[in-house]
């Protein structure tokens, strides 16, 4: 016989084997909970703030198995800022980029595009608002990144994506 070897009544052994099965569904559950948290570094307008405030929260609701980290830099655009930008995206997987109507002119969100593909990390364009056809940054349309409108289950999509 190989393996191990119950002692004690047939109900005894369906019971161990049950407690197994439970114990294995529950590791398998919880190392696919931290394989769905992502670390991702938002771009925006700071004009836009609110409304990423909002995707972080939103995110939260469990049946989306989302989470963002707060990675932004709120700092002047300058060395320093970048230097700080840099880090931060290097701890990342993803950047999502959230397109509002002054997205595209501007230098910050740009650069942080240009700094997350140059790191080899996935880039995702939002639109926060569906029916306002707001420009798209040009580094992503460089890129060919995927545009989106706002909805969590495609951006949890695409995140999953390899």
């Amino acid at each position: 016989m190989s393996g191990g070897t119950f002692f004690g009544s047939p109900i005894k052994r369906e019971e161990e084997s049950e407690k197994i099965f439970q114990s294995s569904v529950q590791e398998a559950e919880e190392a696919t909970k931290v394989e769905r948290t992502r670390n991702v570094f938002i771009s925006f307008h700071v004009a836009d703030e609110a409304y990423v405030e909002l995707l972080r929260q939103q995110a939260k609701d469990e049946k989306y198995e989302l989470e963002f980290r707060d990675y932004s830099v709120k700092e002047p655009f300058d060395e320093k800022w970048k230097t700080n930008c840099r880090e931060r995206i290097a701890q990342t997987s993803c950047t999502v980029v959230m397109i509002g109507e002054e997205t595209a002119s501007r230098e910050a969100v740009n650069w942080e595009i240009e700094e997350s593909y140059r790191q080899g990390k996935k880039v995702i364009g939002v639109r926060i608002n569906r029916d306002k056809n707001h420009p798209i940054p040009q580094s992503l349309k460089d890129h060919n990144a995927p545009v989106i409108n706002w909805n969590l289950k495609e951006i949890q999509k695409l995140l999953n994506d390899p």
